[in-house]
């Protein structure tokens, strides 16, 4: 493996690509070899009780694995043309996974089977899909009912396992709110897991509440000048909502000495994601997640904090940015030398 490090970024790439070529062409043989064994029941002869149970302790796939690859053997008996789709990239196990469970989820519900026909139109439409998408796709071709109960589940070591149906709304709001949270659960908790955005936005309410709480008393007479306060910043707010992108140059003038509040709030309102291009490609990163405001030249270079000069990067990005730029840095001054 240490002969990669002496690859070219091409060569690197161009292995890769080839190696996921293969690798999708033998996941097709796999699936072939594991729809044979089921076919003629092997796994039994080999005293197996199911091709599950025999995927598992034979060949050492974890449960979800075997899981995915039974279920894409299976559909690969009606839909034979999912075999090239998978070769190609264009469907993967996840969706194949999501494919077969909303497939029995609509015959338990209207006892009815779903015939090879309807299968293949399915594949079609959850071609390229992302996960997300397929689910979507998958709910509205099936008509699949809207769940809104909540589980709530008490575990060995007493934690909580909670399934709760959340509205459009609701997620895009929660979405956001890991989105402009991230550097703090990146901080405190070492991970973006929904547990732990729900922890941080309790604490943050607990902490507001119970601060009210203790000096409630004393907030008597200040309350009119922060009803006054909450206006005018509602002003304000309405004010920069309706800054325009092409009008933010004249609001972020050329001399100001630092990057203010004010700024940050514009920029990100300009670009709202990640801006990193690839320019080989010209495909922008779009990531929302754990934005930051970069300068496109930068300040050690003369760049200013104007609008033009400044972009939205993700954490990711403005770090290997920045590592990039400091390369350059210590080779300008070793050739200096």
């Amino acid at each position: 493996m240490h002969a990669l490090k002496r690859l070219s970024n091409l060569e690197l790439e161009t292995n890769l690509k080839d190696f996921v070529q293969k690798e999708r062409k033998l996941l097709h043989v796999i699936l072939e070899h594991i729809k044979e064994i089921d076919s003629r029941k092997l796994y039994l002869e080999r005293a197996y009780s199911s091709l599950y149970e025999y995927l598992v302790k034979e060949f050492g796939y974890s449960g979800s694995a075997a899981m995915r690859r039974i279920e894409a053997a299976r559909l690969l008996n009606e839909v034979p043309a999912m075999a090239q789709k998978i070769q190609e990239g264009s469907l993967n196990l996840s969706q194949i996974g999501e494919l077969s469970r909303s497939i029995k989820e609509k015959e338990k519900t209207t006892g009815q089977k779903v015939s090879s026909l309807q299968k293949r139109e399915l594949v079609a439409k959850i071609e390229s899909k992302t996960t997300l998408d397929t689910q979507k796709e998958l709910a509205l071709a099936l008509d699949l009912p809207v769940k809104e109960f909540e589980k709530q589940k008490i575990q060995q070591n007493e934690s909580l396992r909670l399934e709760i149906t959340l509205s459009k709304e609701q997620y895009q709001k929660l979405l956001q709110c890991k989105d402009l949270a991230a550097h703090l659960l990146e901080q405190n908790h070492k991970d973006s897991s929904w547990a732990s955005l729900f922890e941080l936005l309790a604490d943050q309410y607990l902490r507001k509440t119970f601060r009210q709480s203790d000096t409630e008393s004393s907030k008597v007479v200040a309350s009119k000048v922060d009803t006054t306060k909450n206006a005018n910043a509602d002003d304000t707010a309405v004010q920069t909502n309706s800054v325009t992108p092409c009008k933010i140059d004249a609001v972020v003038n050329d001399y100001n000495k630092t990057l203010t509040p004010k700024t940050r709030r514009l920029i990100l309102k300009r670009d709202t994601c990640c801006q990193y291009r690839d320019l080989q490609t010209g495909k922008i990163c779009q990531s929302t997640y754990g934005l930051q405001i970069d300068h496109k030249t930068s300040r050690w270079i003369g760049g200013g904090n104007e609008a033009r000069n400044l972009q939205v990067l993700c954490g990711k990005h403005n770090r290997y940015k920045y590592s990039k730029e400091a390369g350059l840095v210590i080779n300008a001054r070793n050739l200096r030398r």
